[in-house]
């Protein structure tokens, strides 16, 4: 299925190798203002003043605080308004949760309909990572297990995006099998690149680990980060939100969740909230 003798593997290593490709991209006005979530000093005027230095942000993030799953009792119309009502931090999550949407929906064509499955699954892990983090004794670390959830899979997205550059340059036809693509975004080429990719974006060690480990044997069972990533993770799979399904999957049986202390009951509500997380991926 490619243009030259090369399989889509070896030429996706070889893309890989000769530093040539062009990796995404984050919005660098979200990664600042993750940065200024640990200065203390950080006020309302500040964040505004980063947020609107970017009008297309910003007008996502007005949008998305209006949605249904922000949505208060008045509209929301300026940055400020979104500030005070939401939060430092929740505007700052937000403006991460605009840039990996605008990420997820960069390409056309074939690949399309793979980004819009990243997003749907990155957005669930990370309402998942947050929700398991406020029911088993760790709602302050539930907006760092939110990101950490929304980022893991990044490596998926540099896949995507050499893959398009691949065939672009011709290098590779652009009716690749889904079994084949499916099988590369799944390789271990993902935690790789996705941790190259998370060091180049400057996120913090905590979220580097994340997006390097979280296939990795066997967990550590004191890293409640990765655990709780993990376990959404798991959870979207059994319910196939994301490139493929295995229902079959027993969560209460899993390493993560013995280690974190959940029974079936409480998998069973994530479930429910991850289904939901489905619809409200499709309103931001």
């Amino acid at each position: 299925m490619t243009a030259s003798d090369s399989s889509l593997h070896d030429l996706m290593v070889e893309a890989i190798a000769s530093r040539d490709v062009k990796l995404p991209v984050f919005n660098p006005v979200a990664l600042r203002l993750q940065q200024t979530l640990h200065n203390d000093d950080a006020k309302v005027a500040d964040i505004e003043k980063m947020v609107i230095e970017d009008q297309a942000l910003s007008s996502q993030i007005l949008r998305v605080a209006n949605a249904a799953f922000y949505r208060g009792l008045q509209p929301i119309t300026t940055i400020r308004k979104a500030i005070v009502r939401l939060g430092i931090e929740q505007v700052a999550n937000l403006a991460m949760i605009v840039s990996m949407q605008q990420l997820c929906r960069k390409t056309s064509g074939q690949f399309m309909a793979y980004q819009e499955k990243l997003w749907r699954h990155a957005f669930a892990s990370a309402t998942g990572s947050k929700w398991l983090a406020e029911h088993c004794g760790y709602r302050n670390e539930a907006d760092t297990a939110f990101l950490a959830g929304l980022l893991h899979n990044i490596g998926q997205l540099a896949l995507l995006k050499i893959m398009d550059d691949l065939r672009t340059a011709g290098a590779i036809s652009a009716d690749l099998p889904e079994t084949l693509i499916v099988e590369i975004l799944n390789s271990d080429m993902h935690t790789r690149q996705g941790y190259l990719l998370a060091q180049k974006w400057n996120l913090p060690e905590q979220y580097c680990i994340v997006v390097r480990d979280h296939h990795q044997e066997p967990v550590d069972p004191n890293h409640t980060l990765l655990l709780l990533v993990r376990l959404a993770d798991q959870a979207c799979e059994k319910l196939g939100i994301g490139l493929h399904g295995d229902p079959a999957i027993a969560l209460a049986a899993t390493q993560e969740a013995q280690a974190l202390g959940l029974g079936e009951i409480t998998l069973a509500e994530m479930e429910i909230l991850l289904e939901d997380s489905v619809a409200m991926a499709q309103q931001i």
